[in-house]
């Protein structure tokens, strides 16, 4: 079948048409992929040495293939050069080898392995939009109803947290990012500021926000409020915890479960049966809005060891809006706050299995490293998918299934042939 850009992966069209990247061209299919480029205006005007397709799945795989030996010139080597060799091969039986190495590429074209400028440039050329639209393309929950660890009361558990990145050491990136400090010295190195949105029983990705070193998380959070909706339980820490914050949450129809800090004044208002009573959180000022009713749970954590001696946890303030206490029994909700350590759980992944230790990212510009966190966050995703369809094929906890695994899995696959 002849292969026109818009279509599949052709068996026998141009070269760069038929490079994939392995399982994961199963989230990424190339017809997706040309989708975003369009959307977005990326598309190249002519055939190149680097089309735009190709460009995104080269940035992909730049996750995929982490620490050493895993330069642009290596990841590319790894996704074209199957299928480089084997249009090489047909070129001498033919009798036709190019001493430069251009290849008969198909479709009356050339090809040949681009170098590392020409893929420097090409990641320049994308930019970082096409990438943060494929990601938003794939994000969402990947738990089955009835799935183990998703659900609480019925209501799909998803989690909030953010964290930091550290980025190169460039006069561009320092400019736009900032880094931290403190009295006596700087950071080593600008750091991206991020905020993720998570399913808690499979660590799958709803959304995610970036920004600034010197960006606060709760205005981050807030471009994550069309990931949430009716049916979900959202857990967060207390950093998060404000009237203004809840009041637009909770306007999506999503329920809260967010701890308070010990410094939040919660008055009780109305003691409930279950031990638990209702607050209020009221606005910074009364032409802001209403007072908001939740529901305030209060316990402490007792943990004993075999010898017979035992500790007991600080007390833990948790506030939600579920004021039924029969319908949402406060143990119920109280033992499933803990499931919010699993965005803890999907940022840690972010920072070690996926990065093998790299302590800061590749781009010394703002647009490349936002490029570069949208690769992570798509492949991070792409991956929990697939793990999603062996959990609910199989009907195991998600947690059994390792993520290190299913990433050394998924990479094993990458070739130039489609998977």
């Amino acid at each position: 079948m002849a292969h026109d850009g818009s279509e599949g992966l052709s068996p026998d069209g141009w070269l760069p048409d038929r490079i994939s990247i392995g399982v994961l061209t199963r989230a990424f299919p190339p017809e997706l992929v040309d989708e975003v480029v369009a959307a977005t205006g990326t598309r190249e005007q002519r055939r190149r040495l680097l089309p735009a397709r190709l460009m995104v799945y080269f940035v992909l795989a730049l996750w995929l293939f982490r620490g050493r030996n895993s330069g642009y010139g290596q990841v590319m080597t790894k996704l074209a050069d199957g299928l480089y060799h084997q249009r090489r091969g047909a070129d001498l039986l033919a009798g036709q080898l190019d001493p430069d190495g251009w290849v008969n590429a198909g479709q009356g074209r050339r090809w040949k392995q681009p170098n590392i400028s020409s893929l420097s440039r090409g990641r320049g050329k994308l930019g970082a939009d096409p990438v943060r639209m494929l990601f938003e393309q794939v994000a969402g929950p990947t738990g089955a109803v009835g799935a183990p660890g998703v659900f609480c009361c019925g209501l799909r558990v998803v989690s909030m947290d953010g964290s930091t990145t550290d980025v190169p050491d460039s006069r561009e990136n320092d400019a736009f990012f900032g880094r931290p400090s403190n009295q006596s010295r700087d950071g080593a190195f600008p750091q991206v500021r991020w905020v993720a949105a998570a399913e808690s029983g499979t660590g799958s990705l709803l959304g995610a926000a970036m920004g600034p070193y010197r960006t606060a998380e709760q205005p981050l959070a807030l471009d994550l409020l069309h990931c949430f909706g009716p049916g979900m339980l959202l857990l967060a820490d207390r950093k998060f915890l404000s009237w203004s914050l809840a009041r637009a949450f909770l306007a999506t129809g999503a329920h809260i479960l967010w701890r308070a800090s010990a410094s939040f004044t919660l008055k009780p208002v109305t003691a409930l049966a279950d031990g638990t009573y209702l607050a209020e959180l009221k606005p910074p000022r009364k032409s802001d809005g209403p007072v908001l009713t939740v529901r305030v749970i209060e316990y402490t954590v007792h943990t004993a060891a075999e010898d017979g001696a035992g500790e007991t946890s600080e007390v833990f303030a948790l506030v939600t809006d579920l004021l039924d206490e029969e319908e949402y029994p406060a143990l119920d909700l109280a033992c499933c706050y803990p499931d919010r350590w699993g965005c803890e759980t999907v940022i840690g992944h972010h920072k070690t299995d996926m990065g093998e230790g790299q302590p800061v990212l590749r781009s010394k510009d703002p647009e490349g490293v936002m490029q570069e966190m949208w690769a992570l966050f798509a492949v991070y995703q792409a991956i929990c998918r697939i793990i999603g369809i062996a959990v609910n094929a199989a009907g195991i906890p998600p947690a059994r299934i390792s993520f290190p695994h299913a990433l050394a899995a998924a990479t094993d696959t990458v070739a130039a042939f489609p998977p």
